[in-house]
């Protein structure tokens, strides 16, 4: 039995929000999960003004603030099914890798230049 930590998703048409999943590797993407481990909402949010939020920059210019986009995660169950054996699918990898959970895995072109230098050695 291969497990998946995978991306199903909900919300509306156009504002897509994601649960991050433990499901077995052959079922559909929006089935009922194993566990729901966390949730992704890729749309950039606005962070809300605090009290010490400056109102201008340093060079007069207006603040604006940095959109970010959200990831709750319980980061405990992961790790778990993570060590269990359980494989996160090439999105829910890049998240892990952001967080740090996961270390990246290099590209194509990293890879390759890596195999050009050791034969040229």
């Amino acid at each position: 039995m291969v497990l998946r930590i995978r991306l199903a998703r909900f919300g509306t048409k156009g504002k897509p929000v994601y649960n991050i999943v433990l499901t077995q590797a052959k079922t559909a993407r929006n089935s009922k999960p194993m566990e729901v481990l966390g949730t992704y909402n890729p749309i950039p949010q606005t962070p809300l003004a605090t009290s010490h939020t400056p109102e201008f920059t340093p060079e007069g210019e207006k603040f604006k603030p940095k959109k970010y986009k959200a990831i709750e995660l319980d980061t405990v169950r992961t790790k778990y099914w993570l060590g269990v054996g359980a494989q996160p699918t090439e999105p829910v990898e890049k998240l892990l890798c952001m967080l740090g959970m996961m270390e990246r895995k290099p590209t194509l072109l990293e890879r390759e230049a890596i195999r050009t230098q050791k034969q040229s050695a």
